[in-house]
Order: structure tokens, then C-alpha cells, then sequence
């Protein structure tokens, strides 16, 4: 009985970062967030543990590059859906199933993005905002900007925190399989149909403008 050759270990200078940063993702996606360090990284390129700090110096700035991969795979995705209408309600509703769909279609990388160690790094590569969380917001403030969303200029922010937080908590719920939902609804389609009405109306905040802009008018 022959016995199986293994191949020989590659060196250090046989790596490039691309190669690394390649098998970590596979590595995640493969085996999930749990399975990603530096010995299975090794296994999967077929060297040893210490090659690749060639080219980085911890595991650290690995998920890292792979935070900054999803995140430009995330924004990419919204932006595309942001493009496609030019109503805002509608744009609202394409952006959060673009979100959606990414975070089903990359769970790993998504919970690798907003996990305990992940969210932390996430916070700090990003230490202002987002690049995915800037297409919400300048599609809230171009919505107030047009007049589609009947609300102070200064309330945009708040406005887009609100939703952005209930689309992540809704695709953690789906995530955990904690969501509860009738078959074939679309949980997404809801709640952006519900805020859309809401903001709409206006708010007690445009609401005391209008009183406001009715006295002066009454009074000239």
C-alpha cells in the first residue's frame, strides 16, 4: 500500500498578502467566524503558522482587510440599489433588501463585521461613519431635501439611525432564526411600508412648524 505524499510546506517568500487574504476569507465563509485563525489560515495555504506574519503582524489586521472587503462589498450593493428609482420611499425600500440580502448571502462576513471582536475593529476603522451607513443618510437627507420627507433638515440623522437600526436588529433576529413571521412575508417590505406612512405625516415636529407658519400667515 503506497502511502500518500504530502505536498511540501511553502515558504515564506512564496506568499504574497493577496494569497493570505484570500484563504482567511475562504477559511470564514467555509468554516465560520470561529474557525478563523492564523493555524487554519496556514493549514488552508499549506505553510506553516509563522509564514504569514510575513505580511501581517497579527490576526488582528487580517479581519481587519476582511471587515474593509464587506464593508465595500456592503456599499457597493446599496449603492446599486439606491440607483435604482428615484422616488425615495422606493430607494429606502431597495437599499433595505439590498442590506438584507447581503448579510443572508455573507453570514459569516456580516457577523464577522458586527460581532463582539469584529464590531470593535469595525468601529475602529471607521471611526466617522461608514461608507454603507452613508448611502442611508444621504438618501434620509435627500428625501428631506425634496420635500418627500416632510421633516426638519437638522432631524435627518435621527431619522436614519431609527431605520438603520431596525433593519440590523431584524437581520439578527433572521440570522439567530429568533424572527417570527407569517410564510412568504416580507418582514422588510413591512416595516419600510409602516415607516413610510409615518414619516409622512410629519411628526410633532414639523407639525408645531406648520401651527407656526399658519399664526404668521394669519396675523399678515
Amino acid at each position: 500500500m503506497k502511502r500518500s505524499i504530502k505536498p511540501p510546506r511553502r515558504s515564506r517568500g512564496s506568499l504574497t498578502r493577496s494569497e493570505i487574504l484570500t484563504a482567511s476569507m475562504e477559511v470564514l465563509l467555509e468554516e465560520g467566524v470561529e474557525a478563523l485563525s492564523m493555524r487554519r489560515i496556514a493549514k488552508k495555504l499549506g505553510c506553516s503558522v509563522a509564514s504569514p506574519y510575513t505580511h501581517f503582524q497579527n490576526q488582528e489586521e487580517i479581519i481587519r482587510e476582511l471587515i474593509l472587503e464587506g464593508e465595500k462589498k456592503l456599499t457597493s450593493d446599496l449603492k446599486t440599489a439606491q440607483k435604482t428609482t428615484d422616488e425615495v420611499y422606493s430607494m429606502l425600500n431597495a437599499i433595505a433588501h439590498a442590506y438584507w440580502d447581503f448579510a443572508l448571502e455573507n453570514r459569516e462576513l456580516h457577523k464577522l463585521m458586527f460581532n463582539a471582536i469584529g464590531g470593535k475593529l469595525y468601529r475602529q476603522t471607521f471611526p466617522s461613519l461608514p461608507t454603507s451607513y452613508r448611502v442611508f443618510l444621504e438618501t434620509i437627507r435627500q428625501g428631506i431635501t425634496s420635500g418627500e420627507i416632510p421633516h426638519r433638515r437638522q432631524d435627518y440623522p435621527s431619522i436614519a439611525r431609527t431605520m438603520w437600526s431596525w433593519m440590523y436588529g431584524l437581520i439578527v433576529l433572521e440570522m439567530n432564526e429568533i424572527l417570527r413571521r407569517r410564510k412568504d412575508s416580507d418582514p422588510i417590505k413591512e416595516g419600510i411600508e409602516l415607516f413610510t406612512i409615518l414619516l409622512k405625516r410629519g411628526g410633532p415636529l414639523a407639525d408645531r412648524e406648520t401651527t407656526k407658519e399658519f399664526i404668521d400667515r394669519s396675523l399678515n
